[in-house]
């Protein structure tokens, strides 16, 4: 099979078309003809500059050179493990791929584990479905790990990305008043997701639009957190998601009890997992897609996530 196989070195030659043995499923693995992927953080963010966050180290320690990145998948059954019992070839399914840092989905199969696999409901596209997995279970962990509840009211800084605009979305299915912050060109996609109210933080102030919160989701490491702190209720929650503020948040909650962080790779719970299901299921979650990609373009995705902050999410289309 062909793959889209990690070179090293800097984004202009990262990448190089190579082909591979195809991989067989062992008895719990289903093996999934892949039509679309995404693009996540653990996937690029090697290429921001030359001092790399530990973050970055951490994705080049389990996904180096002749690695081959990616860590969502959609398309159909082509094998199944000896042990599967639910999923059998032909499928149409949506996952996550293999490995604590899930790589192994840019390529014409990839292998999912059954626990990881969903069957791929006919509202949702495989490029819509591609997008799901890992930036879902990220959103329903991090608003359990807020404990939000039905009626209390939550602040999502970074509600137009590939995380946010699903924690708003769940949110939103929750019962929570939201407020969204983003970026102005993204103030409408906000508002359009379920957010109640709108903050501007290229142009308002945010210590004064701001008001007391619940809850607090901040997105991959755009803002303090001391100034968002400061924004909680008597009993309010401060959540730091993603890999880029688990030092800050990390060494905050030794100090104080409302402050906490969320990373997927860290916490994999099967709750999350069953959580998503349910909710595809409901069809109450719809992600938002900036723009596809053909797989032999991904260094201009890379580009693209890196210098624009897209709404939403990118696909990957698999197709060599």
């Amino acid at each position: 099979m062909k793959a889209m196989v990690y070179r090293g070195g800097d984004l202009g030659n990262g990448f190089e078309v190579k082909e591979i043995k195809r991989p067989i499923p062992k008895e719990h693995q289903i093996l999934v003809k892949v039509n679309y992927s995404s693009l996540n953080n653990v996937d690029y963010e090697r290429f921001k500059g030359k001092k790399l966050s530990l973050f970055a180290r951490a994705t080049l320690l389990f996904g180096g050179k002749g690695k081959i990145l990616g860590g969502e998948v959609s398309g159909q059954v082509e094998a199944v493990g000896e042990q599967v019992q639910n999923f059998k070839k032909g499928d149409e399914v949506f996952g996550q791929t293999l490995g604590f840092m899930a790589f192994g989905a840019w390529a014409e199969y990839a292998l999912l584990e059954e626990k990881q696999t969903v069957l791929k409901p006919s509202y949702l596209s495989y490029e819509e479905a591609a997008v799901l997995a890992s930036a879902s279970k990220t959103a329903i962990g991090a608003l359990c790990t807020g404990q939000l509840q039905s009626g209390q009211s939550v602040l999502i800084y970074g509600a137009s990305g590939g995380v946010g605009h699903l924690l708003v979305c769940y949110a939103k299915a929750l019962g929570a008043s939201i407020t969204g912050v983003c970026s102005q060109r993204n103030l409408k996609m906000a508002t359009d997701l379920g957010c109640d109210r709108v903050i501007d933080y290229q142009h308002d102030d945010f210590e004064k639009a701001a008001g007391k919160d619940d809850l607090i989701l901040a997105v991959n490491g755009h803002v303090d957190l001391k100034i968002l702190k400061a924004h909680l209720k008597k009993d309010g929650i401060l959540v730091g998601v993603g890999a880029s503020y688990l030092p800050a948040s990390f060494l905050q909650s030794f100090f104080s009890k409302r402050v906490r962080y969320f990373s997927y790779f860290l916490k994999p719970r099967a709750a999350y997992y069953n959580e998503m299901q349910m909710l595809v299921m409901k069809k109450e979650i719809k992600p938002f897609i900036d723009k596809v990609y053909p797989i032999t373009q991904v260094s201009q995705a890379i580009q693209y996530v890196m210098n624009e902050h897209p709404q939403g999410k990118i696909a990957l289309r698999i197709h060599f």
